[in-house]
């Protein structure tokens, strides 16, 4: 009886303190519950991603065909692009043509879309959703030797990236009313060894390109083989370096969402992907993708198909940078204040002279067996 009348008086206590907090100081109450409402926003969120519908826009990227600059298949590809943004919102999609000198030097016009919603305040910062739309000319890495001069299907490199942005643009837009963000499709990107074609060519001309430099911009989330089965998304080391908090807060969702065995929270390669001319220009840039060529095989050759293709690995990228994201929303704290930095080394250089030497040894090589 003692103890039961020590713990009324305790409860009795601590109530009044509690309540006249709130009598004396009214603003406190007012922030706390705004606090309150924002953590309950989150926690009763619900991830509107739709697996199915990326993994239909997978198959009908694939469908089109070959997509590599130039083609047929990549103009219908920027129909169906246009087509599907068109389908859940109002955009403004501009169309950044360049030219280049392609087989037989044939000249050809390769295309980034940059499309943002038309209500974006311009005056508050944008992030930005990226990703390659072109799919490559040959599968040089495949095992049968007489396939190597066929396209790619690119059902993960390159369709798996669109169709993850696009989904994620329809939600951020139309299911969480927020339309400060752009998406951006790279043409150009994964030609890299062809005709002398470098790698990343229209994140290049993007990122030196007044569209993007007057832009006020906070990050940018790049999405590069994202639906392979069994994938893993180790922390990729430029990401790490230069945007190491954004890194972090997409692993560690990933981990709330019991998706950390495809989000491994261990450090990856240092991949030239086209985050890096971004990276350049001091924008924090993440790079989510795949480990290929070690674990994804399909990568550069013709299986690269629906077949590898897993709704589970789709499910995982898309929930994590949903859930991500929308908490920045919901509390007000879309990042703008990344730690600042100069990417002082050009990876994009390096790995470029680091490619014609070793194409100079395997000449020489040559010659000297003959």
């Amino acid at each position: 009886m003692k103890f039961r009348m020590i713990l009324v008086i305790k409860l009795l206590i601590i109530s009044v303190i509690f309540w006249g907090t709130l009598f004396l100081y009214p603003s406190l109450s007012s922030k706390n519950t705004k606090l309150m409402n924002e953590v309950n926003a989150i926690e009763s969120q619900t991830l509107m991603f739709n697996t199915s519908r990326v993994y239909d826009l997978i198959q009908k990227q694939v469908d089109i065909g070959p997509r590599y600059p130039g083609s047929v298949g990549i103009e219908n590809t920027r129909k169906l692009i246009s087509s599907e943004l068109l389908n859940y919102g109002s955009w403004n999609i501009y169309y950044q043509n360049f030219t280049k000198n392609w087989i037989e030097n044939e000249i050809i016009t390769c295309v980034n879309m940059i499309c943002d919603p038309i209500n974006r305040n311009k005056d508050e910062p944008s992030f930005l959703l990226l990703a390659h739309y072109d799919s490559r000319l040959w599968a040089d890495k495949d095992p049968n030797s007489q396939k190597r001069e066929l396209p790619v299907p690119g059902a993960n490199d390159g369709a798996s990236g669109v169709a993850i942005i696009l989904e994620l643009g329809r939600i951020f837009l139309v299911e969480h009313n927020f339309p400060n963000f752009q998406l951006v499709f790279f043409d150009a990107e994964d030609q890299g060894g062809i005709n002398g074609w470098d790698w990343l060519i229209g994140s290049r001309y993007y990122a030196v390109s007044q569209i993007f430099l007057d832009e006020k911009l906070s990050f940018g989330i790049l999405f590069d083989m994202v639906a392979g089965e069994g994938a893993t998304f180790k922390r990729e080391q430029n990401s790490d370096q230069y945007a190491n908090e954004l890194v972090s807060w997409i692993w560690n969702e990933a981990e709330s969402l019991d998706f950390q065995n495809f989000f491994l929270n261990s450090s990856g390669r240092r991949i030239l992907d086209d985050h890096i001319p971004l990276l350049e220009q001091g924008l924090p840039v993440i790079d989510i993708i795949d480990e290929f060529g070690t674990r994804y095989k399909p990568w550069h050759t013709t299986f690269d198909n629906m077949t590898y293709i897993d709704e589970k690995t789709i499910k995982a990228v898309g929930y994590t940078v949903e859930s991500a994201i929308t908490k920045l929303i919901y509390t007000s704290e879309i990042v703008t204040n990344f730690p600042t930095f100069e990417f002082k080394t050009s990876l994009s250089i390096y790995y470029s002279v680091g490619i014609i030497i070793l194409s100079i040894v395997k000449i020489i090589s040559k010659r000297k067996k003959n």
